[in-house]
């Protein structure tokens, strides 16, 4: 009988998945013992696995003041997840390279070029570039996403994200991409140079 070798890297992802799960583990059960009945309600609200566990590590009084000390940012990265995930939600999901190409008539190369040339909006989830359904408008991009999306290039596609489905009190109530949609650009515009005069693009 012939014996294979272990392989020595997929013993080593084993271990640190195991080491992973001891200390996620250890800490949700530290978080559920003294959260309250409430919080683990609104906790399990939550319509995803990582949406509840996003929820739960923001608030501060659920964490506990000792990792607060160690880890200040952990409520912050938390909020910034699930602020991320509800941002997604209400841009109506996300669609693949490969799935935007097919909607747009063009190649996957095509799509990622104009991913780099700031003609599509595309946030990074993991190692992958994905392109929220808003943008689009049957078979074409919301005339004047460019526009937002070289405002905040150096803020990122997440905060072109954010101000793109946001109520603006300048516009009305409405957001950017309603006001996109219904043909006036030029708002928008305005919009983007007072806030870039402002500081805050």
């Amino acid at each position: 009988m012939v014996r294979t070798a272990p392989n020595p890297s997929s013993t080593r992802s084993d271990s640190l998945q195991a080491a992973f799960l001891r200390r996620a583990t250890s800490a949700l059960e530290r978080m559920a013992a003294t959260a309250s009945p409430k919080t683990l309600s609104d906790a399990l609200a939550a319509p995803t696995d990582a949406g509840s566990l996003a929820w739960l590590l923001s608030r501060s009084e659920v964490v506990g003041p000792a990792v607060i000390e160690l880890d200040p940012l952990v409520p912050a990265l938390a909020r910034n997840v699930e602020h991320r995930k509800l941002l997604l939600e209400r841009a109506g999901g996300t669609l693949s390279a490969e799935d935007t190409g097919r909607l747009l008539g063009i190649s996957r190369q095509a799509v990622d070029k104009r991913r780099r040339a700031g003609a599509l909006l595309a946030v990074r989830e993991g190692s992958d570039w994905r392109y929220p359904a808003c943008q689009f408008e049957e078979t074409d991009v919301v005339a004047g996403i460019s526009d937002v999306i070289r405002a905040y290039a150096s803020a990122g596609p997440w905060v072109a994200l954010d101000f793109l489905l946001a109520p603006d009190s300048a516009l009305g109530g409405r957001s950017a991409l309603e006001t996109l949609k219904s043909g006036d650009r030029a708002a928008v515009l305005r919009l983007l140079r007072s806030e870039a005069q402002d500081g805050f693009a």
